[in-house]
């Protein structure tokens, strides 16, 4: 079994991409089902309505903050994953330069 650990960056950076636009579009359509939701309720009379449409409004606050949290975990991995590959990069110059192969490990 191989201890080598390879990452395909193109990969990550196409995933993290892919995954942010679906983020953004799933908080748009949230959106619009809420904003429509609300406007319905605001037809109706009375305070359970208006507790109702307090609630609505608090859990898509909610969940807007929980699109921002992943959307900033997903720009964390993919910075994380240059940075890795710029250190790779450096590494393998350093000792393409010096001629220097690295001992392998049993």
């Amino acid at each position: 079994m191989s201890r080598e650990i390879r990452i395909n960056y193109e990969e990550v950076y196409a995933k993290t991409a892919e995954l942010r636009q679906r983020l953004t579009a799933e908080l748009r359509e949230m959106d619009m089902e809420y904003r429509q939701i609300q406007s319905d309720l605001r037809r109706l009379d009375g305070r359970t309505n208006a507790e109702f449409i307090e609630a609505m409004k608090m859990n898509q606050q909610k969940a807007q903050m929980t699109v921002e949290t992943l959307t900033k975990l997903l720009t964390f991995i993919e910075s994380s994953a240059r940075e890795i590959e710029r250190d790779e990069a450096m590494t393998s110059r350093i000792f393409s330069r010096s001629r220097i192969v690295p001992a392998r490990r049993r």
